[in-house]
């Protein structure tokens, strides 16, 4: 048995190995491993060029597989493809993208795929990110998902601390996420497998393996053991269903977990992993299933790739290779495991065989990630993927969101955002017609793909008081305003006007200064009853945003002064939020600055305790999280603050009190 403060280690180490294994990866911008979040629709997803996915809970600043999005419960410790093949010798090799392991020598490697490299381009990452959102940055229209990520990497790999050895795959992951609310809490990883060996594979299988893990962040720390109480590992309940097991979905092939005693009801969504189809379909013997679900405690991964002699125990065990292909579905007490008990499991998702791939041959493999408040939601959501995946992930969808700016005032926000038009226009200001992909057209003139008219109807503006959801923010969030075209149809309440800028904006008043507010303006569709069509609406996330109301920045020659609030700072306020016994949820705001700034805080005997820079033409405001540089929880008493304008020198002073 192992205490839960050792899996934190097992973090440490996982961070280690690959400062190891990846030495040009200290700035990961610069490095062969790129990070990517998958974060369109409410899950947030971290995407890997190496084989894997999630971050192995090592970076409280980006997911690992965080849902619902911003409500720090994490689903995720790593997963990642395993392949498996007989190659023309006859040799038996099993490729994985990660593995149970928690040290650079206990058995393979963490991981058995590299990123491809370009010799002739070292600047080629092979690494794209795009949206089919026309108001997104990295707009494409040949993109298939609201964030559609894609990277390449092979195994052609031969770490120093592992006995792998490259069987020849290249493999193409297409990660697709989605904004609209009924298709936002999956991401499907689409797999491309091709054989680049020059010589044949032959009965392949595919498999994911996944170390899942639900609990939430800042009730439990997963980061630092030190600082109060350990993530626990050992407290989840896993399974998987089949074919027979769900009533309405006959094609289900699926593995689930979740906490066992939902984290104090903090922690009590569900994360699955479904396989959604191959291509072409795996050819099983007579009577063995396509599928195969093996489930293991932490650790007792096969050692070897092959089946191996323990040298021990001198007893036979099977390796990799035979537990993807063993046809076991390891769901309910059985005779050698009782497969009910919370526990810390690891669970493998395989499918095979493909009988042979000669040279240059392909197969694909696809796979959706996803979460849901309990098992009915989960299974839900998972059946909305597979129809994505049977229809060639062809969600339907309406107008994307507009992109939004943001000014401020005293207790209020101001949002605005273009409308977009149907019309562009030359050197002479004569119009023309704008294509139907043009970026230019959305929102209001959005062009549906499936009835290939407009199909714009209006807009809904949401708000939430907080600093991160505890649910579905497309449910939690209050919605502020509605807005509907004057055609006959719907409420008929007209869109805000335009501006002399050409921008339509919505004021919200009446806010609590320094407080997290949440916003989101989403574009909605009319129903299409010719088409048969409902009324979509684009995603929260889409151009979702946290803000705190204060008031606009300070002109030049204003006798108005810095000040400091809550002065005295007490902890555990409602300043803190929801967790505000955690040192990193709190926040002294100073307000009454100019644009540019710089405020350094010194404590009574004149050292420097932290130095801040504002830069920010639209908010006179600047959080301060009461942590020391560096990063140290400082103590309670009496501080100095000097804020020095950067446009003309002038200084301004004050003091603040801390109460702990």
């Amino acid at each position: 048995m192992r205490l839960d403060g050792q899996r934190s280690f097992r973090t440490i180490v996982f961070t280690v190995m690959l400062a190891a294994l990846l030495p040009r990866a200290t700035d990961v911008s610069a490095g062969p491993r790129k990070d990517m979040v998958a974060r369109a629709g409410i899950i947030g997803l971290t995407i890997t060029n190496l084989g894997y996915i999630g971050n192995g809970l090592s970076d409280p600043g980006q997911p690992s597989c965080e849902y619902p999005l911003n409500s720090h419960v994490e689903h995720l410790f790593l997963g990642g493809l395993w392949v498996g093949a007989m190659t023309a010798d006859g040799t038996i090799r099993v490729t994985t993208g990660a593995q149970d392991v928690s040290n650079l020598v206990a058995g393979d490697n963490m991981r058995e795929f590299e990123n491809l490299e370009d010799p002739l381009d070292p600047d080629n990452d092979f690494v794209w990110q795009w949206s089919n959102s026309q108001n997104s940055d990295n707009y494409d229209p040949a993109a298939l998902a609201t964030q559609h990520i894609e990277c390449i990497f092979d195994d052609d790999t031969n770490p120093e601390s592992g006995t792998h050895v490259p069987m020849g795959l290249k493999v193409i992951l297409r990660a697709l996420a989605w904004g609209s609310p009924y298709a936002d809490d999956f991401v499907i990883l689409d797999y491309t497998i091709i054989n680049v060996s020059g010589t044949e594979l032959s009965d392949i299988y595919v498999g994911f393996w996944n170390d899942t893990t639900v609990g939430n962040t800042l009730i439990n720390n997963p980061y630092d053991s030190s600082q109060g109480s350990p993530w626990n590992y050992y407290d989840d309940a896993n399974g998987a269903w089949r074919p027979g097991d769900v009533e309405g979905d006959a094609d289900i092939w699926m593995m689930y977990e979740h906490d066992d005693d939902g984290d104090d009801g903090l922690a009590t969504s569900w994360v699955g992993n479904r396989l959604l189809g191959t291509m072409p379909e795996v050819e099983p013997a007579d009577g063995v299933p396509p599928v195969s679900y093996n489930a293991w405690g932490f650790r007792d991964v096969p050692a070897e790739d092959d089946t191996y002699i323990d040298p021990d125990t001198l007893d036979e065990y099977p390796g990799k290779y035979q537990l993807m292909s063993n046809g076991e579905f390891d769901v309910g007490e059985q005779e050698h495991e009782d497969f009910t008990r919370p526990h810390d499991w690891i669970a493998l998702l395989s499918t095979g065989p493909f009988p042979y791939m000669a040279p240059d041959d392909t197969i694909h493999v696809t796979f959706a990630l996803t979460c849901g408040a309990d098992s009915l939601s989960l299974l839900a959501n998972s059946h909305v993927a597979q129809v994505a995946y049977d229809t060639g992930f062809q969600i339907a969808a309406g107008p994307p969101s507009p992109r939004l700016e943001v000014d401020y005032a005293d207790n209020s926000v101001i949002l605005s955002w273009v409308p977009g038009d149907s019309l562009g226009y030359d050197g002479q200001d004569d119009p023309y017609p704008l294509l139907p992909d043009d970026p230019r057209r959305s929102p209001e003139h959005h062009i549906s793909v499936v009835t290939g008219r407009e199909d714009f109807q209006g807009y809904r503006i949401y708000r939430y008081l907080g600093e991160g959801f505890t649910g579905d923010p497309n449910l939690q969030s209050t919605l502020v305003a509605e807005y509907d075209r004057l055609d006959g149809f719907g409420f008929d309440t007209g869109l805000p006007p335009l501006d002399a800028e050409g921008r339509r904006s919505f004021t919200d008043t009446g806010l609590l200064d320094g407080f997290a507010y949440w916003y989101s303006v989403v574009s909605f569709s009319a129903p299409d009853l010719s088409e048969g069509l409902p009324s979509f609406q684009s995603g929260f996330y889409e151009n979702g945003l946290k803000i705190y109301p204060g008031p606009a920045p300070v002109p030049a020659g204003s006798e108005r002064g810095v000040g400091v609030f809550p002065n005295p700072y007490r902890a555990g306020s409602y300043f803190d939020g929801q967790y505000g016994h955690r040192e990193l949820n709190r926040k002294i705001w100073f307000t009454g600055l100019p644009v540019r700034c710089t405020i350094k805080v010194f404590n009574l005997a004149g050292d420097l305790v932290q130095t801040l820079y504002h830069d920010d033409p639209a908010s006179g405001m600047e959080p301060w999280d009461i942590l020391s540089d560096p990063v140290r929880a400082i103590a309670t008493g009496l501080y100095v603050y000097v804020v020095e304008n950067s446009a003309d020198g002038s200084i301004q002073r004050g003091k603040l009190v801390v109460i702990k």
